[in-house]
This record gives structure tokens, C-alpha cells and sequence, in this order.
């Protein structure tokens, strides 16, 4: 297992999205988050949705990650957020001393 990874996490719209990222970023647990739309189906509380979604990819240490689980599941505003840690096998070492970087508290 690596020292780096990913987080996703999804949100109603961009500005719920915004309002979550720049918290995160502001408390350093990630160095950096993106955005990109996309369209989710899933069943919830028995019913099948289909929604328009904005899914975020938060860069962080792994180190980090019980701290923003907890601040996700804090300011999330999803009953049940999607919060996945991917580990980063494979990285460039320039970009994960600016991770560090941004991420030092």
C-alpha cells in the first residue's frame, strides 16, 4: 500500500461540490480536488434514480484520510456520501512532494 491516494466523493451540483472542496482544501487534508459531471444509477430507499452528479477527486496521504472521512461525513450533505479511498501505486514523485507540501499542517 502507498502513502498517496485518491478520494472520491459525489454531490447534488457544483456549488455543494465548491462549498465541500474549498473546506477541505482550507483544512489541508487535500492537496487539491476536480470536478467532472457525471450521471449516477443506483436504487435508493427502493427507488431507481437517475441523476446528474458532480464527482470529486480529492489528491491527499493516505495518513490524512480518517481526518477528512470524518470532515466529509461532517459537511457532507448527502445522508450517505460515496467516500472511497483508492490507493496510488504508480506516481510522479514532483507531483507527491506538492501534495506534501500542500498538505502540512
Amino acid at each position: 500500500m502507498g502513502k498517496y491516494g485518491v478520494v472520491f466523493t459525489t454531490f447534488e451540483d457544483e456549488q455543494q461540490a465548491k462549498d465541500v472542496i474549498d473546506e477541505i482544501i482550507r483544512c489541508k487534508l487535500a492537496a487539491c480536488a476536480q470536478e467532472i459531471k457525471i450521471k449516477s444509477h443506483y436504487t435508493w430507499k427502493g427507488n431507481l434514480c437517475h441523476e446528474d452528479e458532480v464527482l470529486v477527486l480529492l489528491k491527499t496521504r493516505k495518513e490524512l484520510y480518517p481526518d477528512l472521512e470524518k470532515k466529509l461525513l461532517e459537511i457532507h450533505p448527502y445522508e450517505t456520501p460515496e467516500i472511497l479511498f483508492v490507493d496510488v501505486e504508480c506516481r510522479s514523485a514532483a507531483y507527491l512532494a506538492w501534495i506534501d507540501e500542500q498538505t502540512q499542517r
